[in-house]
């Protein structure tokens, strides 16, 4: 993409609605010759990414209805659109606006010139060493503060996105799906090449070394880096206790060890504690220390006044402690009504779970044996959707002045119902059922009912482990991959026979491209626009959850350590084909460590 580029945002959509009377054109002007001399230079620094890319930085996807023919909604996208590419333009930002695949959307390739990256980054830079974050000084460069000689893919795409989303008042373009109407999400482009050697590169290890986490972190950002780094530091320490269990196991080792069990417990502190020191090390190896300095502020966040900042100098919204304290204050009994309405709802299938599996014997006893299965299905995803839109609005309402924070406080929020849902079921069975199932046979003869029961004793909250453990992440496995894959075959025929009837099918609307490598790119984009977003945070809790229950149970089943051990060599390699091939290409995001989930 190129600067001449620039100004053809509205030209490329105006067909898609009738230009009013009254209505403000754009107008190009015939360029200078200093100016032509200037366009035949490359206009984007080209790394890898960005060379296989054609340019483009980041896609902007512009959705707006199609369903009834309304002028004021016409007026009112257009005039959405011509505000978009206003802050783009402001921003020094080139872009070009396509038509999506579907009826009702817009595609706004952007691309960031050299000329602009250079001046933010160098404002990036100075800002950084004001805030403690870059140890060199600023006079110790070899290069300017602006050279983006060496900038590597993740870093480039990072800087690209904070002038994208950046305030106007930093030079930014405030590009936002939460401002901008109609803008329904803003996503990098994957890298095919890198994303092809890196898989094949994989496909050949038993493990990654420390060049590959350095190949990830150029590429998709610390972020990603920093899980994919855990999760291998995790899977190495999982061998030890593997290897115990199972020797347990062979030579008839009996459960429920003391000695196991206060092994296990000197395992879990000890891991924590030497991953702090080796995240701390990475953090220093990648320059990310003490980086949460350095983010801005959130756009939500608009404070009861506006006041200098000491170090850099900005004007930046303030609301006194006392205020934002007591907002938080007042958020906790609603976590502690959402979590106990949760707990109830677990508690009342898994309790339905054991009376109709260990006593009832009833009529309709192989009917009703389902009965809890069905109920978990239809409950237990709608009330935890139901408690995470709760906690989101409480979240909103503590009024968090930067995105870090904002996830920091919601992730602990949402992290009770998954907790909730993971551990409730084994901790009633360990304290409740176990000690107190023999005496609820007197109360069911009492009531008539029909019932056998053998006696309680620990099978059954290994039973549950077991489940957890294997049934569990096999049904996990399938829902991540085989289900996305499979999908991903079948949708493309569903939508060809969905759209032969219509004027512009999935094929036909890259025929507006240029030439064919135009085309073969925009193909490209269509497929990644239709891909899901990739959430970090699921990978987190699955880890974390698996964590609990090796650290924990391990002394109910040894097995449950080699069972982790083999499910984390297969989820290595799964969560990098879900990054590459599965969802959008992930945001860069600075991070010093896995913040929230080492807590």
């Amino acid at each position: 993409m190129s600067e001449q580029q620039q100004n053809t945002g509205p030209a490329s959509f105006s067909h898609l609605f009738p230009v009013p009377p009254g209505t403000p054109t754009t107008e190009q002007k015939p360029p200078s010759t200093q100016q032509q001399q200037q366009q035949q230079q490359p206009a984007v620094e080209h790394t890898n990414t960005l060379s296989s890319n054609a340019g483009v930085d980041y896609v902007i996807v512009f959705r707006f209805p199609t369903d009834k023919r309304d002028a004021t909604i016409e007026t009112r996208v257009r005039d959405s659109m011509i505000a978009l590419t206003a802050k783009l333009t402001r921003a020094n930002l080139c872009y070009q606006v396509k038509p999506g695949r579907t009826h009702g959307t817009l595609l706004v390739l952007v691309g960031c010139p050299t000329s602009t990256l250079e001046q933010e980054l160098e404002r990036e830079r100075i800002r950084d060493f004001l805030l403690g974050i870059r140890v060199k000084g600023l006079d110790d460069e070899d290069a300017g503060l602006g050279d983006t000689t060496g900038l590597t893919d993740a870093e480039r795409l990072r800087v690209v996105y904070e002038i994208l989303t950046g305030p106007e008042s930093d030079g930014g373009a405030n590009v936002s799906p939460n401002l901008d109407p109609y803008v329904e999400s803003i996503m990098a482009l994957h890298d095919d090449r890198f994303d092809k050697e890196w898989i094949h590169s994989w496909s050949r290890k038993w493990l990654i070394d420390k060049d590959d986490l350095t190949k990830i972190r150029n590429h998709f950002g610390e972020k990603v880096a920093y899980y994919f780094a855990f999760l291998q530091y995790y899977f190495l320490w999982l061998i030890a206790p593997a290897s115990v269990g199972g020797l347990m196991v062979m030579f008839g080792g009996r459960s429920l060890s003391i000695t196991y069990s206060l092994g296990m417990l000197i395992w879990s502190v000890t891991f924590i504690e030497m991953w702090k020191r080796k995240e701390h090390e990475l953090a220093v190896e990648w320059n990310v220390r003490n980086c949460s300095k350095h983010e801005r502020k959130r756009v939500e966040f608009k404070g009861d006044r506006t006041v200098k900042d000491q170090v850099t100098g900005e004007e930046v919204p303030y609301c006194p402690p006392w205020k934002i304290f007591t907002r938080r204050a007042m958020s906790i009994p609603g976590v502690a009504i959402g979590a106990a309405a949760l707990s109830v709802i677990v508690a009342c299938v898994f309790v339905l779970q054991l009376f109709l599996h260990e006593y009832y014997n009833g009529p309709f006893r192989q009917i009703l044996h389902y009965a809890p299965t069905i109920g978990y299905v239809l409950l237990i995803p709608t009330m935890t959707n139901i408690y995470s839109a709760w906690m989101r609005i409480l979240n909103n309402y503590e009024m968090h002045k930067t995105e870090t924070s904002w996830e920091y406080h919601y992730t602990q929020k949402i992290f009770v119902a998954n907790f909730l849902v993971a551990y409730l079921s084994l901790f009633f069975i360990a304290w409740i059922y176990i000690p107190f199932g023999d005496h609820v046979l007197p109360y069911l003869t009492e009531l008539n009912v029909s019932h056998s029961h053998q006696k309680v004793d620990f099978q059954r909250l290994r039973g549950q482990l077991v489940y957890f453990v294997v049934t569990g992440q096999l049904i996990g496995f399938a829902t991540e991959m085989i289900l996305p894959y499979a999908m991903k075959l079948v949708m493309p025929k569903v939508e060809k026979v969905l759209h032969k009837d219509e004027g512009q099918d999935a094929d036909t609307a890259t025929d507006l491209s240029d030439d064919a490598a135009s085309s073969k790119f925009m193909q490209k984009v269509y497929k990644e626009v239709d891909l899901p977003d990739y959430n970090i945070y699921t990978d987190y809790v699955e880890m974390v959850i698996q964590f609990g229950y090796v650290s924990m149970f391990s002394s109910v089943w040894p097995l449950t350590s080699l069972c982790c051990l083999i499910n984390n060599w297969v989820e290595l390699r799964g969560d990098a084909l879900k990054i590459f091939d599965l969802s959008h290409c992930v945001l860069k995001v600075w991070v010093p460590g896995l913040e929230t989930w080492k807590h």
